[in-house]
C-alpha cells in the first residue's frame, strides 16, 4: 500500500514501517501534487511528517515554510519566489502562519512576502486567516503589526473579526477593532456580532454592537 494511502487511512505506524522498508516512498505526492510530508502534516501527524521529510532527497520552499525551517528558507528562496503558490494554492507565508512558525513568517516577510495575498484555491484566504484558522493568535497579531489588512475577506466572506467573534475571543476582537476592523456582514450576511451571539458569546456580541 502506498504511503499516501496509509496516511489518509490514519495508519501512522504502518506508514512508518513502509518508510523504513522503502525510504523512497517519501518521494510520493497526492494526485493533486501535495508532497508526502506536507500531506502528513495536513492530516495531523507532525512526527510522522518530520520522519518523511528526513527521507526526502530535496526540500521544497513550501515544505521549509510549513515545518518552520528558517535556515533552509534563505537558500531555497534563491530557487523559488517568496510568493510562489504551492500546487494546492498556498504561499510559503500561508503555510508558516497556519502551522504556527512565527520566526519563519518573519524571515519570509523580510524577503517581501505579500501580507494580503489570497490563496489561489477556492478558499481565497490570506495569511491572517490562515493563522487564525489554526488558533495561532501570536502570529496573527504579528501580521497585523506588519500591516496586514484586518478587513480582508475570504472567498466565504470571513474577515478576521468574524473568526474572533465566532470563537468568542474578546481580547483579539478588541485588538482588531483597535487596528481598524469594521464589523461588516460576512457569511450569509451575518455580522461578527450575530456570529458571536449564535455561538453563545453574548458579552462579545454586545461589545461588537457598540
Amino acid at each position: 500500500m502506498a504511503l499516501i494511502e496509509l496516511i489518509l487511512q490514519n495508519q501512522p505506524d504502518a506508514a512508518r514501517a513502509l518508510l523504513h522498508d522503502y525510504p523512497a516512498s517519501a518521494e510520493e505526492s497526492t494526485t493533486d501534487g501535495i508532497t508526502a510530508p506536507l500531506f502528513a502534516l495536513y492530516q495531523g501527524h507532525p512526527e510522522l511528517a518530520r520522519e518523511i521529510l528526513h527521507h526526502r532527497t530535496k526540500l521544497t520552499l513550501h515544505e521549509a515554510a510549513a515545518f518552520g525551517l528558517e535556515n533552509e528558507i534563505e537558500s531555497l528562496l534563491h530557487e523559488g519566489h517568496v510568493n510562489e503558490y504551492s500546487l494546492d494554492g498556498f504561499t510559503p507565508l500561508h503555510l508558516a502562519a497556519y502551522f504556527g512558525h512565527l520566526g519563519t513568517a518573519k524571515v519570509l516577510l523580510n524577503h517581501r512576502a505579500e501580507l494580503d495575498m489570497a490563496s489561489s484555491n477556492p478558499l481565497a484566504v490570506g495569511a491572517l486567516h490562515a493563522a487564525l484558522s489554526n488558533n495561532h493568535e501570536h502570529i496573527a497579531r504579528e501580521l497585523v503589526h506588519e500591516g496586514a489588512n484586518v478587513n480582508l475577506a475570504s472567498k466565504a466572506g470571513y474577515t478576521p473579526l468574524h473568526y474572533a467573534a465566532e470563537k468568542g475571543n474578546k481580547a483579539f476582537a478588541r485588538f482588531l477593532l483597535e487596528h481598524g476592523a469594521i464589523p461588516q456582514p460576512g457569511p450569509d450576511g451575518k455580522t461578527p456580532a450575530e456570529l458571536a451571539e449564535a455561538a453563545g458569546h453574548l458579552e462579545l456580541a454586545d461589545h461588537l454592537r457598540r
